[in-house]
């Protein structure tokens, strides 16, 4: 096992400094984004001992492309029982929505987009209309509010793409491209995905997605685009899409970035940005924002900024008046009425590969645990495969004062108002556990490339030791609860909407000047 990420960080800082990598373009479409993106899952999966996984480009056979062909039929199939949701067709609204079908939550009965929904709810008290779009299977039913299955675009870009042999069309240069495989291939990076072929059919799906956003784009004319998620699944496409259309694309944090996130820090960007980045992230907090501005404003770029909109999800969960939050404090009352302890144990499960061991120990320290201990095993809404046995031995663990079915089923914010601790490999669950008082703890020592100014300012431990971690639980003292502060989100809103008409004209400004 090795540090994968600060390995990633370092490489392509150093790709970003020696080589223009900026400048690789085919057709629209900047390739260097898409291929950061691999040269990360290259690493991970080499990390992880897993085999490297083939990317989701090809039509290779006529009973897919059949299938790629009917996704609407499949979509509406899948979702008979939930028809009233069910959304076919664009619709013109002031905001458009691409969730990334895996921040989602079931709450009452229906799942809702973790995200998106405090966004789209602010909208429609200010009267304002919105259209809320997924990606992924739509697999979980009844949803929350009518919602497009994005999957639609995603395919029928790939069969365009194939189909017209758009890679083979597409004209543009990867400067030194050569030299960045050979220093990958120095540095024991498997380089097969970031091959020029891989590169161009890559790049291909994205516009042809982007032309397919484009479609919907004129459709629903909205002013304000949001995104979950933007670097993964259909984001570049989206961007892309908004940008040749001059709509600002907002991408929405979802996870903590703590200075170390690997898709918002960049030492190379061209003068004109990176099309297939947002023009705006949002971040969680002021720190955050200034990270991102660090880089946008160093490089004078005005194509992408920041704005501190705060957690978009947490804002009610901090808020003990809430109907929502007193309604579930009132579900894990129950729970702790029935069956008293004097420690509570978030563990936020990770279905990642190459760390049975770590999870073995923990299943050790949990069966020799005190019955006044009770653990919380959480498994991720959007990951709920079992990978490993041991990650199965310790899911398989029956004993009163273990659960899995409630903290599964639970918002994750609801859990952590009643943690004591919350334990994970390096989850970001471990930073939002901070902003209520409760005390994060890593059982990998990667943690620390992940999250390092939240280790910097001595808010979390990395204990991989089964007698550590007992030493650590038993001397634990819940911390006061601090008010983290969230930015008005009808004022963010309202910010947003008066960058949109800028953005507008500057992109109006490019597509006049060529």
């Amino acid at each position: 096992m090795f540090d994968y990420h600060s390995r990633f960080l370092t490489l392509v800082d150093e790709i970003e400094q020696k080589f223009p990598v900026a400048e690789w373009m085919l057709d629209d479409v900047p390739v260097w984004p898409l291929a950061r993106t691999e040269i990360y899952l290259a690493l991970y999966w080499q990390n992880s001992g897993g085999e490297i996984q083939q990317p989701r480009r090809g039509v290779r056979d006529v009973a897919k492309a059949a299938a790629f062909a009917a996704t609407p039929l499949i979509n509406l199939w899948r979702s008979r029982t939930d028809l009233r949701h069910v959304v076919m067709r664009p619709r013109r609204a002031d905001a458009l929505f691409l969730g990334d079908g895996a921040c989602i939550d079931k709450i009452d009965g229906a799942w809702r987009d973790r995200f998106c929904e405090p966004l789209i709810a602010q909208f429609e008290r200010s009267g304002h209309s919105t259209f809320l779009m997924q990606q992924r299977e739509l697999r979980r039913l009844p949803w929350h509010r009518p919602t497009f299955a994005a999957n639609r675009i995603d395919r029928w870009a790939r069969l365009s793409a194939f189909a017209s042999r758009r890679a083979q069309r597409m004209r543009g240069e990867l400067p030194q491209h050569d030299r960045v495989l050979r220093l990958l291939a120095e540095n024991n990076v498997p380089t097969e995905r970031l091959a020029e072929t891989a590169m161009r059919k890559n790049a291909a799906v994205v516009a042809a997605t982007a032309d397919g956003f484009e479609s919907l784009l004129k459709a629903v004319n909205p002013s304000l685009c949001f995104m979950v998620t933007y670097y993964a699944g259909m984001g570049h496409g989206l961007a892309l899409a908004c940008r040749r259309r001059g709509v600002l694309s907002i991408d929405i944090q979802h996870d903590p970035h703590e200075d170390g996130h690997e898709a918002y820090r960049w030492l190379a960007v061209p003068g004109r940005g990176f099309a297939v980045l947002p023009a705006v992230f949002w971040t969680w907090t002021a720190r955050d924002a200034a990270f991102v501005d660090a880089w946008s404003r160093k490089l004078s770029l005005p194509w992408h900024r920041s704005i501190h909109g705060g957690n978009t999800q947490l804002a009610s969960w901090l808020d003990d008046n809430n109907e929502q939050t007193r309604a579930h404090d009132a579900k894990l009352a129950k729970i702790r009425e029935q069956n008293p302890a004097r420690l509570e144990i978030l563990v936020a499960l990770q279905s990642v590969h190459g760390y049975d061991e770590i999870w073995n120990t923990l299943a050790q320290v949990i069966e020799s645990s005190p019955a006044d201990w009770r653990w919380w095993l959480r498994r991720h809404p959007s990951a709920p495969e079992i990978n490993s046995e041991a990650l199965a031995r310790l899911i398989a663990l029956r004993k009163p004062n273990v659960l899995f079915e409630a903290a599964s089923s639970l918002p994750l914010p609801a859990l952590l108002r009643h943690m004591d601790a919350v334990l994970s490999l390096k989850s970001g669950a471990g930073v939002e556990a901070a902003m209520f008082g409760v005390q994060p703890i890593f059982l990998s020592r990667e943690a620390p490339s992940f999250f390092p100014a939240m280790f910097a300012r001595g808010e979390a431990d990395v204990i991989d030791d089964a007698g550590a971690l007992r030493g650590r639980l038993s001397n634990l003292r819940r911390k006061q609860r601090d008010v983290v502060a969230q930015p008005s989100l009808q004022g963010v809103l309202q910010r947003l909407q008066a960058i949109a008409g800028d953005y507008a004209e500057m992109c109006a400004s490019e597509r006049g000047g060529g």
